[in-house]
């Protein structure tokens, strides 16, 4: 993103036109992002008419090294990646302000409000007047680097531990013993035995063509023959 060239018209004029811009447009955000002002643009403190109004401002890649911010409103600016080197920060409202990756050797930070600023990962060691209580209003994490005389809020430590945990897994729920031991196949039921059981077809059945004659089947009635069962003598 870069910074826009008419916004950088009115942070020129001086401090005091530029918070009178900024009174009479409240909902337009600064885009300053990447600026390289002059050594006299950079000085924005109260013999130039400041403390200047730069809250919710994009600064991020900004050159600010040498800056004079006393007092400055810089409350949730973006200067990430922003170059504050040996800048004058006393009593600035530095409030939910983004300083992930910005310079900031031998800023002066006295007095200056860090409530909710981001650090995760800055460099403070080489800050000038910083102290324990002002850390504690900020979000730093175990790569903060801080001065040696400056000790590090116990919270930055717990909660980079939280984060690194790894999530917990759900335990997949045990088998019940009905679930674990699958009921035996019953093979009087067709669909236990493993295959479809074919559909019986009718069977074919051979009979024996009989002739009927007048009187009844051959054999039947006929007189004359003693080895016939039904022609005995004392048949009628």
């Amino acid at each position: 993103m870069t910074s826009d060239s008419e916004h950088i018209k009115h942070l020129c004029r001086g401090p005091r036109p530029w918070n009178e811009w900024r009174a009479e447009n409240p909902s337009v955000v600064p885009n300053l992002a990447g600026i390289s002002l002059s050594i006299g643009d950079r000085q924005m403190g109260s013999i130039n008419g400041g403390p200047i109004n730069l809250a919710q401002a994009r600064l991020s890649h900004a050159s600010l090294c040498f800056a004079t911010l006393t007092g400055a409103d810089l409350r949730g600016a973006d200067l990430a990646n922003a170059d504050l080197r040996d800048s004058r920060l006393e009593g600035a409202d530095l409030t939910g302000a983004e300083l992930s990756e910005a310079h900031l050797d031998r800023a002066d930070l006295a007095g200056a409000s860090l409530a909710g600023a981001n650090l995760c990962g800055v460099s403070l060691a080489y800050v000038r007047n910083l102290t324990t209580a002002q850390l504690h209003e900020a979000e730093g994490d175990v790569n903060t680097v801080l001065p040696p005389d400056v000790e590090r809020p116990l919270i930055w430590t717990v909660a980079s531990a939280v984060d690194s945990q790894p999530p917990a897994r759900s335990k997949a729920p045990e088998p019940t013993a009905a679930a674990a031991t699958p009921p035996k196949p019953d093979p009087l039921r067709i669909e236990d035995r493993g295959y479809e059981e074919e559909a019986p077809t009718a069977k074919h059945v051979t009979c024996k063509h009989v002739t009927w004659l007048v009187g009844g089947p051959r054999g039947i009635g006929r007189r004359g023959r003693p080895e016939d069962p039904y022609n005995g003598p004392d048949s009628p």
